[in-house]
């Protein structure tokens, strides 16, 4: 039995194998037989249609022979479709290395592309991962007469409005705060907290993996405090021990009892840590006090739009009841947009439209490919559709086949878009929120298909179109290679322009991203910033009130005395904000200068210990430095520096001169006069235009944010946190950084997104200069006769080299002539990103066209100069 099945198996295949083998031989007969008939009777001058038909029915015969071979193949009778689909497998694999070629050029653009659309993806169209999160939306206030739509909300306006509004399943608000945990046995932590209302995990149907969430009854005065904590505090703090739920600790000095433990991952709405119910006091009931965050669930089918006019219908009216309220609206908006908006959302677009650049580039590579190989295929073409064949079918025949590379290509790149994202993840798992988690979705895959398919049809339709009206007469007298010299030339020439302009655009945002980071960490050269470790102590107002400066003054004055006692500390310094991490900004008052306070000019204002300035080496260019007087009553004194003198008193002497700032209650501080006038400093590290500075003695304002700076060999954090412990023991140290780790760490997105445009371009270049390559060299064969001739007349080896370089020099200077405007376009936008120091862009253009411009060069001088090592004899006899 086994026998005679391996017989019959035996017989089927040698079967097959000799009808493949008959038909491959017939074919290759036929095509001859009827490619001489044709040629023979044009030649004579009979029509190309009659010469077609003469020879089909000449040929009927063989025809009919290879119709009947066909019919015993197995499957004959299938659509045509598939026989396309098997004559492209065919004439792939035939061409291996062309294929290949191919492939990994549209491995690039199509994987690039996937990389970048499923971060954006995540980052923008994603909704978020909870119940509904499609419908979550922020709720803001917005002033008016500032156009700010940017402003937290008042606890009775919130109140109002959601008493108010009709369009929304749940509404509630979070003020955003922090927590300094504390219990005995244990060294207190400070953690990120939410006050919200009590109905926070309802609204997102978020059940504790312990214990329980909110109760109604948690948010009344005089209930019981409790807290609610995340899934990391417990691991790390208690060690996920079970019996935590029930435990009582310290908040902020004030005891609170744990009532449940949020499962892994849930941080909301934004990344906090502890969860208290929000309880109304007499401050959280100033309707000015705008300080809560609000979100809310639209109802099923409610647009964005409709919810923000009711809401902001709602403020209208209590503008007109409420004079805190004037001029004050609100506005809601989608959670991805409130925090992914504005300068995230444009940098994000332009790295899509990076990558599409790089897909447009491999598609014109890959077209130009095609089309020479297009020349190659002439007489097949001519003697396909001198046998019948509609134009249609050999265009259809032809997009099949680039379909299927672009395919192949698309399949290998989705292991490079998962290495990309991977590599993204990495780099931006400590900066972004929580929420966005970079996977694929339908979204992304549909989005990978839908390139594939129309990366297929961008790169396939020319070469197709030009194939499908093959010149029949021309080529069966003269040959594929010689009307191929005569035909579409303009067309590659073009791809190649358009492949350099595309490649000068994303140089220059690479060079822009790269000179932002280069200018933003050369500033502040002076500032000793890897010697300095900085802190950040937090005073919490439950034990440090607003009213009692002189707790603040007394913590403050007695960590100053331990940090300058540190064993091997140089110098030791507070301040509210440290060199080039921000500031406080808000408007300041001259004397005797005549503004409206609308008007008046926005300072950043840092509020200093005196030992601040030797600390981080800012010289005093005139007057004094601050000393242990200034600040306190009747001592107003303040430091400016150079450039804000020359902001707030042009032409005239700062020396002297009063100003004040205002208060958190919204009223005027007590004047201070001008001491000193240090050197210019940086401030914000991203800011194109610095705002003037103000340096402010830490005992006139007795904040209760400070950051320790301690300049010191080795690490001395330890020896900081225990000079804070000695002061208060329940006070812990947060954000400890080296001041040139916390620098780089601001401008992690100009590194990142510098290295992904920097990555684009060059992969950009190297495209364009393997499609100028091809061309170049493809015109240089064709020319081989042309070329052996001038050799053997006696050219020389710079005229050989200027006849195959001058067409390529020309696309690549027309290529840098259009690039020039596409990267002025590009530079334009970016500048209204918060990019940094943006002066001089101009000096990018000439350095990334001349780099581009070189190697353009290099792709024409190689084929030019294997072109002049021809041997005469062998490149005239080579046709």
């Amino acid at each position: 039995m086994i026998r005679e099945l391996l017989t019959r198996v035996r017989l089927v295949l040698g079967r097959n194998l000799f009808l493949r083998k008959t038909r491959r031989e017939m074919d290759d007969e036929l095509r001859f037989h009827v490619e001489q008939s044709i040629a023979a009777r044009v030649a004579e001058g009979i029509p190309v249609g009659e010469a077609r038909r003469l020879a089909m029915v000449e040929f009927g015969g063989m025809e009919a022979a290879r119709e009947n071979t066909e019919r015993q193949r197995p499957g004959w009778w299938m659509p045509g479709l598939a026989g396309d689909v098997r004559y492209a497998v065919r004439g792939i694999l035939a061409h291996g290395w062309f294929s290949a070629a191919i492939v990994v050029t549209l491995a690039l653009g199509i994987g690039l592309n996937t990389m970048v659309f499923t971060l954006v993806n995540a980052v923008l169209f994603k909704p978020v991962p909870v119940p509904g999160g499609g419908r979550l939306v922020s709720v803001m206030s917005k002033d008016r007469a500032q156009n700010s739509r940017d402003l937290t909300v008042s606890y009775p306006d919130f109140l109002d409005l959601k008493a108010g509004s009709r369009l929304f399943e749940w509404f509630e608000a979070v003020d955003n705060s922090r927590a300094i945990v504390s219990e005995d046995g244990s060294a207190p932590q400070m953690y990120h907290l939410a006050k919200a209302t009590t109905g926070i995990f309802s609204m997102v149907q978020a059940k504790p993996l312990l214990g329980r969430g909110f109760r109604a009854g948690d948010g009344a005065p005089g209930a019981a405090p409790v807290m609610v904590i995340g899934y990391g505090m417990w691991k790390d703090r208690y060690a996920s021990d079970a019996r935590v739920v029930g435990r009582e600790v310290r908040v902020n000095g004030l005891p609170a009892t744990i009532v449940g433990v949020m499962p892994e991952g849930f941080k909301f709405p934004n990344g906090f840590d502890v969860w208290m119910p929000l309880v109304p006091t007499a401050d959280l009931a100033k309707r000015d006090s705008r300080g809560l965050w609000v979100y809310a669930i639209l109802k099923p089918g409610t647009a964005v739009r409709a919810a923000s006019a009711e809401l902001d219908g709602i403020a209208g009216r209590l503008a007109a009841r409420y004079p805190e309220d004037k001029q004050i609206g609100a506005d809601a908006m989608s959670f991805s947009q409130r925090f992914n908006g504005g300068n995230i959302r444009i940098v994000f677009l332009l790295m899509l439209a990076a990558v599409g650049f790089v897909l447009l580039i491999a598609c014109a590579d890959v077209a130009n490919m095609m089309l020479s190989r297009s020349l190659s295929r002439q007489r097949e073409m001519s003697i396909r559709s001198a046998l019948g064949a509609t134009r249609w079918r050999i265009v259809r025949q032809l997009l099949i086949e680039s379909v299927m590379l672009s395919t192949v290509g698309g399949l290998l790149g989705l292991g490079l878009a998962s290495f990309g994202v991977h590599w993204f993840d990495l780099m931006t798992k400590d900066v972004r929120p929580y929420w966005i988690q970079f996977t694929t979705d339908f979204t992304v895959f549909g989005y990978f298909a839908g390139l594939c398919i129309l990366s297929g049809v961008l790169f396939g339709i020319a070469p197709a179109l030009r194939s499908s009206k093959p010149d029949l007469m021309g080529v069966l007298k003269d040959g594929a290679r010689s009307v191929g010299r005569q035909r579409g030339g303009w067309l590659t020439s073009g791809l190649v322009v358009f492949q350099f302009a595309l490649t000068l655009a994303l140089l220059t945002g690479a060079g822009i991203f790269v000179k932002s980071l280069m200018s933003n960490l050369a500033v502040n050269p002076f500032i000793p910033s890897a010697w300095i470790m900085t802190a950040r102590a937090v005073l919490p107002e439950t034990r440090y009130k607003s009213g009692d400066g002189d707790a603040r003054q007394r913590f403050f004055d007695g960590v100053m005395l331990k940090l300058k006692a540190i064993p091997g500390a140089r110098h030791a310094a507070l301040a509210s904000d440290a060199p080039g991490l921000g500031s406080n900004w808000q408007p300041i008052e001259r004397d005797h200068v005549d503004v409206k306070p609308e008007h008046r000019p926005v300072i950043g204002e840092i509020v200093v210990s005196p030992e601040y300035f030797e600390t981080i080496g800012l010289p005093i260019l005139r007057g004094r430095g601050l000393n242990e007087m200034d600040g306190s009553a009747h001592h107003g004194a303040v430091i400016v520096t150079r450039d804000t003198a020359n902001k707030l008193w042009p032409g005239e002497d700062a020396l002297g001169k009063r100003v004040r700032l205002t208060g958190d209650d919204k009223k005027p501080m007590d004047w201070m006069t001008v001491v000193g006038i240090s050197a210019d400093m940086v401030q914000e590290m991203v800011e194109d235009q610095p705002k003037p500075i103000v340096f402010v003695p830490y005992k006139f304002l007795q904040t209760t944010n400070m950051t320790l700076m301690v300049d010191a060999e080795g690490d001395p954090l330890e020896e900081m946190r225990k000079a804070v412990a000695s002061v208060d023991s329940e006070l812990p140290l947060s954000e400890p950084f080296r001041l040139d780790a916390a620098v780089e760490h601001q401008v992690w997105f100009l590194r990142v997104f510098g290295r992904i445009f920097g990555g684009f371009a060059l992969i950009a270049m190297l495209m364009a200069a393997v499609g100028l390559y091809s061309v170049i060299a493809h015109a240089a064969s064709s020319r081989t006769q042309e070329i052996g001739v001038r050799i053997a007349l006696g050219a020389r080896v710079k005229d050989i080299l200027l006849l195959v370089m001058r067409r390529g020099l020309l696309q690549v200077g027309a290529g840098l002539l259009v690039g020039l405007g596409a990267a002025v376009a590009l530079a334009r936008v970016m500048a209204n990103l918060p990019l940094g120091a943006m002066t001089q862009v101009w000096r990018i253009f000439p350095v990334v066209a001349g780099m581009l411009a070189l190697v353009g060069v290099f792709a024409c001088w190689l084929p030019a100069r294997r072109a002049t090592r021809l041997d005469p004899v062998k490149a005239i006899r080579c046709e």
